[in-house]
């Protein structure tokens, strides 16, 4: 796994943060702390471009963000998972990981 795709993974973490943020911040410490996850995730992905094709890096980036935070909203504020939701997530992660297999990496 190369630089790229951590930096993805890492962009993906401290979006769930920001965006659990948005929504929840309630002082000036949790808000701050909202905007240096912001500016962590942007930068994480801005730079994923110098590695890996700027489609690919901004649909994983885009796709782990939704599961994930669907995943902290039903983990840790008790979101309701039918079905249907669960049977779509599958599918977005499988297309997230065939991007993952049949992107080649660009080196610098």
């Amino acid at each position: 796994m190369n630089i790229g795709w951590i930096k993805i993974i890492v962009a993906v973490v401290f979006e769930l943060i920001w965006v659990t943020g948005l929504k929840y911040a309630a002082s000036v410490f949790a808000w701050g702390a909202t905007g240096v996850a912001l500016t962590i995730s942007s930068y994480c992905l801005i730079t994923t471009g110098n590695t890996l094709p700027v489609g690919t890096a901004y649909s994983v980036f885009v796709g782990l963000s939704a599961l994930g935070t669907i995943a902290v909203e039903s983990l840790f504020f008790h979101t309701h998972l039918s079905l249907i939701k669960l049977v779509l997530i599958f599918i977005l992660l499988v297309g997230i990981i065939g991007l993952k297999l049949v992107t080649k990496e660009e080196g610098k």
